[in-house]
């Protein structure tokens, strides 16, 4: 009898260590990032209007990693500083039932570009 019980209690805590583990796993798979980039450096457009699905770019959990990024694609392709807007970070962004993005708040490349200066 205490051979059963301990067989019971060995499957239980097993099978109650798996179930913690695949929350655990779950849980970490639909957190949402908090950053999303937006580049266009190759588009003109508005800055009013970067948050469309074709020009994300990644999605990161801090803005510095967004801004890193967004720079290091200047970089990559040869564009200086300027006046232009390049790349967007919007932060906690979400897609509307009409496809439409929204943003709590957008940090554009010059802010963070100057900040460098």
């Amino acid at each position: 009898m205490a051979k059963i019980r301990q067989l019971i209690s060995a499957q239980f805590i097993k099978r109650s260590s798996l179930l913690v583990v695949a929350i655990m796993l779950l849980t970490g798979c639909i957190r949402s990032p908090e950053w999303t980039l937006f580049y266009f450096a190759d588009e003109t457009l508005a800055v009013s209007q970067p948050a469309q699905h074709q020009y994300i770019k990644g999605y990161y959990d801090t803005l510095e990693q967004c801004q890193a990024k967004g720079a290091g694609l200047l970089r990559i392709n040869g564009i200086s500083g300027n006046e232009k807007v390049d790349f967007v970070c919007g932060q906690q962004c979400e897609t509307h039932d009409d496809n439409r993005i929204s943003c709590l708040q957008l940090i554009s490349d010059q802010t963070f570009l100057q900040q460098l200066q």
